[in-house]
Formats: structure tokens, sequence, C-alpha cells
């Protein structure tokens, strides 16, 4: 029994060091962060707005190409309002995520071509800095970061063109 109670012993104490192991934890965030891009692609393109607005974080800012951009998770749920209004989205990952992990931070480069199908019908006109081509390739560079309940969110969204 006593070499029972020994072997629980160290079998927990090996589950808790794993637990606080710091490349243990950093595998767990970027699995997280992969989770939360999946979830956006997703978003885009089913036109969910309230899916995209849920993976970003309060004070997200974006910074689209060629124009000054805005803050705030709420002024970016207002710029997607024509965004999905007007079109529809295919991503398709050409360059997959690399995550540099920063503590409670994280830079987060990838490469997608956003293929826009425009409806017929619509009429709204487009933010400054929406996408408007049929297909557009970028280069992303994003910066995530944990908000208060530990959850990874998007702060910084933005991307160049890329040819």
């Amino acid at each position: 029994m006593r070499l029972f109670s020994l072997k629980t012993l160290a079998l927990s104490l090996t589950l808790s060091t794993l637990s606080w192991n710091p490349a243990v934890q950093a595998g767990t965030d970027e699995a997280e962060i992969l989770a939360l891009y999946q979830g956006w692609i997703r978003a885009v393109e089913g036109s969910d707005i309230g899916a995209y607005v849920g993976g970003l974080h309060p004070d997200i800012s974006l910074r689209p190409p060629g124009v000054s951009g805005l803050d705030g998770r709420e002024n970016y749920r207002e710029f997607l309002g024509p965004v999905f209004e007007t079109a529809s989205y295919e991503i398709t990952v050409d360059v997959p995520h690399s995550i540099t992990m920063m503590g409670d931070a994280a830079v987060v480069e990838y490469d997608y071509t956003i293929r826009r199908v425009v409806d017929a019908n619509a009429d709204t006109a487009l933010p400054a800095g929406a996408l408007e081509g049929e297909s557009t390739t970028s280069h992303y560079i994003d910066i995530v970061a944990k908000n208060d309940s530990g959850a990874w969110k998007i702060r910084l969204h933005s991307w160049s063109m890329t040819l």
C-alpha cells in the first residue's frame, strides 16, 4: 500500500510539473491561437460578424494598407457590416500561421488569398481599408494577446498586399 501511495504521489507531481512547464504551456497556447484563427476563417467565410468580433481583443487595432485604420471592437463591428453585406468570401491559406510567443502575447504571420464574391444586388459603399478586389493575396502580421479571462484574442490586425 505504501508503494502504491508513493507511485501515486510521484505521478501527481509529474503531472503537476507538466502543467507548469513553459514548453507544454507554449504548445497549448499555440494550439489555442491556431484555433482562434480557424474560427476567424469560418466567421469570414460564413459572413458571421458576431463570431468574427468574438475573436477580437476589446482594444483591437485594425491597420489596413494605405488608410489610417480604426481602433476598438465596436468600431470594427461597424466596419464589418458593409463588408459582409456586399460580398461573400473564400480564404485560401497560402503560408500557414507562424507564431512567435512572447509571454501573454504573440506575433502571428501568415499569407492568405481572399476571394471576394460580390452580391450583384448590393449597393452599399465599402469603408476605407476594406478589400475591394475579386482576389487579394496578402501577408498578414498580427499581434494576439490574452484578455482578462486568459483567452487569446487578436489585438492588432495588419497586412500588406503581395503580388
